[in-house]
């Protein structure tokens, strides 16, 4: 007898009956219509995980043919709904059986056997793409042989493929005998099957079905004695290869054949198919055990849910990987439904998990959850936002003073190619805001003409947990060198001084001591693009005060300064010494020259000075005096306040008689001869 008589032999199942129980009572109540059909035999029933769908084998004296039905709101059934892209081979002539569903019901695996008289069932699969079963795909070897494969399942997280291989046996030549085989999924197809060890396997075993805790599996056997027919058993996974002595779920030797188990969620009810003993009867039904606490699986935890995009809520297609959060090691992989982002997952019972949620270019998410202590199934709905772009804020300052700089930011690939349409805000002075999308290497620099450029690099092609980043980026000044010469103005040789130089924007002040020598040189280094005071205080001369520009371009990187002997009768202006207008009131401005003037005389103490001040030729002669007189006393006091010797100061007024700038009546030299002068009257060796 060929494999397809016997098939269609052993599955003379017929209508299919779906019951509920009444508490805790075995009564079962029939599931009324349009499930079960007085006309028609449903044959291979199977339950969804979630219980919201049943896929079965409608079977008339004139097909055999796959339906689905789907639970509505108001907890009755719909009408069957056929499975088209598998029917049409029921047309041909093949042989149609043992539907099952993926763990979200998105796949079907069944077998199938071509109208051929030397061919066998083969396992095939159709996938549900935008509301449509796809044309079944016959599933290559390893899975399938020369044999009969049939009975297809996939474990929850679709790691494993168990399935039923049909092989000849003597001691139960009443019933096709098959074995239970399973196949681990690997990166790139399904491995060789292997037959489950001892004490699976022990009889004609088929029709695997393993529980959402990867350890229960329920099969239908033909044991022992042989009596009470085909009956339902339960084994436990203790550890990879080893398993506990299979246990009947249902009473032994009652008087009914049992087949086709399946698990919803919960694992508290276990849907099967029963058939009476007797010969070509026909009182076929399905019907649903309440399990005893010991024969149910473990409990888990089931994660649903929607994964969206943050800010336009479209749906994404995402990977979901289950982890180990001590090694990292990846238990299981889920990927949600292309059209709307629902994903669902299972937990098992006694152990921690990281969940990481990530979609290609999209953020990462990650969650923690803890199961060593469930004591109940329970799911849990948790709806998840990636976002596809990040907020990069840079701060670019001065690596030396730590000051904000205005750069010139660019945002390249890692080829270098420049990235278009990102723009960069500024938020503040060498603060910026800048939006960039997830997925790609980036590299970050900012240029000023007066700095060194600076880049960094930003990946974010891979885990990328948090919506907004901040850097700092510090660029370097570009150094001058800067030489400065002193020379007595009379001689021409070099002068030994101290020359300080200030940075005009962030009054740092750079000390140094020039020694002296034949040429009186100085070199230093200076900030590019910077003003500086350069202030030179030797002993025995004028100070000498000038304000350098490093910001041009064209700038003069030396200074060469003539420095005045002071000898009785050296006269020089004092600058920027300011009153407050027709008064003699020192404006506040002049307080820097006017302490230059002070370490003028502490740094000469052998020197005895005059105080002139002047005015110009606007108002009378005698107002004009007596104004230069109280404008020059006012300076006095002042450098008697600092601890000068009054004895060595004279102070004199000269009004509008000795002016510098001719002609007096234009109002650039009106301003140039209101001035405040020092002259030497007498220096001691």
């Amino acid at each position: 007898m060929n494999s397809r008589k016997l098939l269609i032999k052993y599955f003379i199942f017929s209508c299919i009956l779906f019951y509920t129980l009444q508490g805790n009572s075995q009564e079962a109540k029939l599931l009324p219509e349009p499930v079960n059909n007085e006309d028609t035999r449903t044959i291979a029933p199977y339950i969804s995980y979630d219980g919201n769908s049943i896929v079965f084998i409608s079977q008339t004296k004139k097909y055999r043919r796959m339906f689905e039905c789907k639970k509505q709101s108001d907890g009755k059934w719909s009408l069957p709904v056929p499975v088209s892209s598998v029917n049409i081979y029921d047309s041909l002539g093949w042989f149609i059986d043992a539907p099952t569903y993926n763990h979200d019901a998105t796949i079907i695996y069944f077998s199938m056997l071509e109208d051929n008289k030397d061919a066998s069932f083969d396992i095939y699969y159709t996938k549900k793409v935008n509301g449509i079963w796809s044309s079944p795909v016959k599933m290559k070897a390893p899975i399938n042989g020369p044999a009969d494969e049939t009975d297809p399942f996939v474990s929850f997280d679709g790691k494993f493929l168990y399935f039923a291989r049909r092989f000849e046996d003597k001691e139960f030549e009443d019933y096709e005998c098959y074995q239970i085989y399973v196949s681990e999924k690997t990166d790139t197809a399904w491995s060789k099957a292997k037959a489950l060890p001892d004490p699976i396997n022990a009889g004609c075993d088929r029709a695997p079905r393993m529980a959402p805790d990867n350890k229960t599996l329920y099969f239908m056997s033909v044991r022992g004695d042989k009596k009470t027919g085909i009956d339902l058993y339960y084994a436990k996974k203790i550890t990879k290869n080893a398993w506990l002595t299979p246990v009947p779920v249902d009473t032994v030797n009652n008087s009914q054949d049992e087949a086709y188990p399946s698990i919803p969620l919960s694992g508290e009810y276990l849907y099967y198919q029963t058939k009476s003993k007797k010969k070509n009867a026909k009182d076929e039904k399905a019907v649903i055990y309440k399990l005893p606490f010991g024969l149910q699986p473990e409990k888990t935890t089931h994660f649903f849910g929607y994964v969206t995009e943050l800010k336009t809520g479209k749906p994404l297609n995402a990977t979901i990987n289950i982890t180990d959060p001590n090694t990292s090691e990846i238990l299981s992989s889920v990927t949600t439904d292309k059209k709307t982002g629902k994903y669902s997952l299972f937990l098992q019972k006694g152990r921690k998990y990281r969940i990481d949620v990530f979609n290609k270019n999209s953020s990462h998410y990650f969650f923690y959850f803890d199961a060593r202590k469930i004591n109940k199934f329970q799911e849990i709905q948790k709806n998840i936002n990636l976002y596809s772009e990040i907020n990069l804020i840079l701060n670019v300052y001065d690596t030396e003073i730590y000051e904000p700089i205005p750069a010139n930011i660019s945002i390249t690939d890692e080829t270098g190619r420049i990235i278009e349409n990102t723009p960069v805000k500024n938020l503040s002075t060498g603060r910026f805001g800048i939006t960039l999308s997830i997925g790609k290497k980036y590299k970050i620099e900012a240029e000023h003409k007066h700095f060194l450029k600076n880049s960094f690099y930003l990946d974010l092609s891979d885990v990328v947990q948090f919506s907004e980043f901040e850097r700092d980026l510090e660029l370097q000044v570009k150094k001058i060198d800067y030489e400065i010469n002193l020379s007595d103005q009379e001689t021409g040789e070099g002068v030994e001084a101290t020359v300080e130089i200030t940075n005009l924007s962030t009054n740092e002040k750079i000390i140094k001591t020039i020694k002296t020598g034949k040429d009186g040189k100085l070199k230093i280094k200076l900030r590019d693009g910077t003003q500086y005071e350069i202030s030179v205080k030797p002993k025995g001369y004028a100070f000498y005060n000038t304000v350098v520009d490093l910001v041009s371009e064209d700038a003069d990187y030396t200074l060469n300064a003539e420095l005045q002997p002071l000898k009785k009768n050296t006269k020089f202006e004092l600058k920027d010494i300011n009153f407050e207008t027709n008064s003699a009131d020192l404006n506040q401005s002049s307080f820097v020259e006017l302490n230059k003037l002070v370490e003028l005389m502490e740094t000469n103490p052998q020197m005895k000075v005059e105080i002139s001040a002047h005015t110009d030729d606007v108002g009378s002669k005698a107002y004009n005096l007596k104004l230069s007189n109280k404008r020059a006393q006012s300076v006095k006091e002042y450098l008697i306040d600092k601890g000068i010797p009054e004895e060595q100061i004279i102070s004199k007024g000269y009004g509008e008689s000795k002016p510098a700038y001719l002609p007096v009546n234009t109002e650039e030299n009106r301003a140039k001869n209101r001035r405040v002068e020092l002259k030497i009257i007498e220096i001691k060796s």
